[in-house]
């Protein structure tokens, strides 16, 4: 309220016209009343018109101050001295007018340094201001380049992540499935009289299988080839899959009917937003089930995963806090996927559980048929 007056006053200034026209009025009312109470103000005629004169000096300023100085000079010496007196500077008259311009000239110059120090406080506010909003803009660009830098480095991890398991299924496997197939022929046509030698040589078939298995596996959970050949719905029909064969957590998968193919932006954040939810359900949930559920509008796409864990720890479901301290960067780098695309993410945690909510603005592209959940 304070700051709203400040403006009103300072900021603002008043029309000359209605500045000179309130000094005036204000002595005609001093005027007026000091006449109606004559007797009242016989000895103090003039304490009205000091205060008309403070009221002219705070609302026009220093000249319609002076007008009123004046006005009053004049008012006092028709109506308020005898007859024989007006225009005869008599020793009396002479304090009185003394002492009233005196009053009056320490009202004018209090109110005009009233004024200026509004006026210098005034273009410090708005050096403060301007400061203030050349900081804001600095910080908001700081933040945009520090969201471009985290997009591009997320962009980059998940070629780089692309990029390894492509090299893990073409180098490494299949350098293990060599090695699994030399074993075989060694197997075959080998003579092995020693038990030890024929149980080395099974040990290293079931390790070889073992080894297969797991880079495979490794390369799927880098970055899954249905993501790019089939899309998002048998990404995630194949992730919640084979999560729930390793984790032992029933996994329930809700997808539409037909799931449009999303621009390749949408389909890796939602890819990784379950996966990251999963992992953090498998790690720190100790829940029984998760539970994912797509669901498509028009304009965009929303994606909820929950478990019926004991929940998460306040701190964490929100941007700030310890959440690095307790769940790592997990959801710290969702928030940040789901912003890249201009979209919200919720978190909802509980004694019964946690759900997070994201929703993605997205355009339509092809469709995907949805096969089955």
């Amino acid at each position: 309220m304070s700051a709203v007056v400040f403006n009103s006053l300072v900021k603002q200034p008043r029309p000359v016209l209605l500045r000179y026209l309130a000094s005036v009025l204000s002595v005609v009312a001093a005027l007026m009343l000091t006449l109606s109470a004559r007797a009242l103000f016989a000895s103090t005629a003039y304490s009205l018109f000091l205060a008309a004169v403070m009221f002219s000096s705070w609302y026009g300023g220093l000249t319609p101050g002076l007008l009123a100085i004046l006005f009053s000079l004049l008012a006092l010496d028709r109506y308020f001295v005898s007859p024989e007196l007006i225009g005869v500077l008599s020793r009396d008259k002479f304090i009185h007018l003394s002492i009233f311009l005196f009053a009056a000239g320490i009202i004018n110059h209090l109110n005009r340094a009233r004024m200026r120090a509004e006026r210098s406080l005034l273009e410090s506010h708005q050096e403060l201001q301007s400061e203030v909003d050349k900081r804001t803009a600095d910080l908001q660009h700081a933040n945009d380049t520090l969201r471009r830098l985290s997009g591009q480095l997320m962009r980059i991890q998940d070629e780089e992540r692309r990029r390894m398991a492509r090299l893990l299924h073409e180098t490494i496997a299949q350098t293990l499935a060599v090695l699994k197939m030399d074993l075989a022929v060694v197997k075959r046509h080998g003579k092995w009289n020693a038990l030890e030698g024929r149980e080395a040589l099974q040990e290293a078939a079931t390790l070889s299988d073992e080894c297969i298995r797991e880079v495979r596996t490794l390369s799927y959970l880098l970055h899954p080839p249905l993501l790019d050949e089939a899309g998002l719905c048998s990404a995630l029909q194949w992730y919640a899959a084979g999560f729930e064969q390793r984790s032992g957590i029933e996994t329930k998968l809700d997808l539409p009917a037909e799931l449009g193919r999303l621009p390749q932006n949408i389909e890796i954040a939602v890819f990784r937003l379950v996966q990251e939810c999963l992992t953090n359900i498998h790690r720190h949930a100790e829940s029984p089930d998760a539970r994912i559920r797509i669901t498509k509008t028009d304009s965009s796409l929303v994606v909820e995963v929950s478990d019926s864990g004991h929940g998460m720890p306040a701190q964490a479901e929100s941007e700030t806090g310890n959440s690095r301290e307790l769940l790592g960067v997990g959801i710290m780098g969702m928030r940040e996927r789901v912003q890249q695309l201009s979209g919200h993410m919720e978190i909802q945690s509980g004694p019964g559980g946690t759900r997070v909510q994201a929703t993605l603005p997205f355009q339509e592209m092809g469709l995907c048929v949805q096969s089955g959940s």
